[in-house]
């Protein structure tokens, strides 16, 4: 009885371990299209005028995003649909990283594939709008969670695939996703 009991809960665990996969589609949107509150967050954190919107369809359901290039970064501000704000990701180069998150990186890298590839580095920024505001603005660090999110086309066992994996503030791997491209019903030329 015991061990019918062990077998599935082994098997459970093996699949929460392996990578989820996730689906992304973005259309853009008109800036009238986005929530008012998603809105002004935006002009609190970032003072320029070309912010392109975009509404996201994923596996974890709807989204609106801002992005934009301000002070040479690029912002990717991301809400819920009532306009809440989920994280802020500014793009990062490799050598902008401290070496010991590197090095955390690196070594789970090397434990998860064969080969790979790093193809987009972001750090992500999370927490109550107002202690987003204060860092940004004063660069008042209270309760904000940073963590790295990280696009690899990785080789494995299962063949060559895109991949976004999360770390935390550490650089340990918290979640691996595997990235499906949808298929469009439109021609696109």
């Amino acid at each position: 009885m015991k061990k019918l009991i062990f077998l599935p809960l082994i098997f459970f665990t093996v699949l929460q371990l392996s990578a989820q996969n996730k689906y992304e589609q973005e259309s853009k949107i008109s800036f009238t299209n986005v929530p008012e509150k998603a809105r002004l967050f935006v002009s609190k954190i970032i003072q320029s005028k070309k912010v392109k919107w975009y509404k996201e369809q994923s596996n974890n359901g709807i989204s609106f995003e801002a992005k934009s290039k301000f002070k040479g970064k690029k912002y990717s501000i991301e809400f819920d649909t009532n306009g809440t704000i989920e994280d802020i990701e500014i793009e990062k180069k490799w050598n902008d990283l401290p070496k010991t998150i590197q090095q955390n990186i690196i070594n789970s890298l090397q434990n998860t594939f064969i080969k790979h590839k790093i193809r987009k580095i972001q750090i992500q920024f999370s927490a109550e709008e107002k202690d987003l505001i204060n860092y940004f603005k004063d660069n008042v660090n209270n309760n904000i969670t940073v963590k790295y999110e990280i696009v690899v086309k990785g080789k494995s066992d299962s063949g060559k695939h895109l991949f976004e994996l999360l770390f935390n503030h550490k650089g340990q791997l918290e979640a691996t996703s595997k990235i499906v491209f949808r298929n469009t019903d439109n021609i696109e030329f």
